[in-house]
């Protein structure tokens, strides 16, 4: 199979593109070419920015491409308020618009072969967490996406599935508290001081990635796979619980809140 993976410089994407090229023809591509020359030399590689539509479709072409995978996303944890507007649009072009790009180019070709699209999303898109706003945000806006997609009538024989993870151990969790560092003077400055060692109950990549394979290779292809225990609980309970009653919950779940204590001990 003839395989686009976009995000391939990321934790996600970069352990993907290493288990796929053993059994798959794989073009990995992103932005980072530094990331990109550090995989195995049998990985097609392309440095693109995925929001460059012209780029996109010059560099992504081919007519046997048969799926394609998007392992992109990034964030930074804030407060809405504190949320400056560039960053919130960074959110959302990263996040969905470099998602959507690279998905318009290549289904013509997916099409015809009756391919896979598989889009990587996040259990904050279904279940939305208090100083990941714009991060939420952009991957609720992402499940839309993906749901449109699998239900509009002309990917007719395309099978589009999303995968979200909970936390998975790519060190993006890490460098998302570090922007905290940079909102001095903030009313949310107390609960940030108990995000310094942030480090939630994590999936290791590979059983994300294992999930994401799955998802390519299944003859039934699931429309959704959500990884790790979070990502499986937490929608149910906020399915369950009334809103007020599951929103103490969440809350008491952060950093400095008593449940999150009471695991951590």
């Amino acid at each position: 199979m003839k395989i686009v993976l976009t995000g391939a410089a990321g934790g996600i994407g970069g352990q993907l593109a290493r288990r796929l090229a053993g059994t798959h023809e794989v073009i990995a591509v992103d932005r980072d070419s530094e990331a990109l020359d550090r995989l195995p030399d049998r990985i097609e590689t392309r440095p693109i920015e995925l929001t460059d539509e012209q780029a996109v479709r010059e560099e992504l072409s081919d007519s046997r491409i048969e799926a394609l995978v998007s392992a992109v996303g990034w964030y930074e944890l804030a407060a809405l308020e504190d949320c400056p507007p560039a960053s919130f649009e960074k959110h959302l072009a990263t996040n969905l618009a470099a998602v959507h790009t690279p998905i318009q180019a290549v289904l013509p070709a997916i099409r015809k072969r009756a391919g896979r699209i598989v889009v990587v999303g996040s259990i904050v898109g279904s279940v939305s967490l208090p100083y990941h706003g714009a991060y939420s945000a952009s991957k609720a806006g992402l499940d839309g996406y993906v749901n449109c997609l699998r239900r509009e009538p002309e990917p007719r024989g395309v099978d589009v599935s999303l995968i979200e993870p909970g936390p998975v151990r790519t060190g993006l969790n890490e460098r998302a508290v570090d922007s905290l560092e940079e909102v001095p003077g903030s009313a949310y400055s107390d609960q940030y001081s108990h995000f310094d060692s942030y480090s939630p109950a994590s999936t290791d990549i590979d059983t994300a990635v294992t999930r994401i394979i799955t998802a390519l290779e299944s003859d039934r292809p699931q429309a959704r796979y959500r990884v790790g225990r979070r990502a499986r609980w937490l929608p149910r309970l906020q399915a369950l619980l009334p809103t007020r009653l599951f929103d103490r919950l969440v809350r008491a779940g952060l950093p400095g809140g008593l449940l999150y204590r009471l695991i951590d001990r």
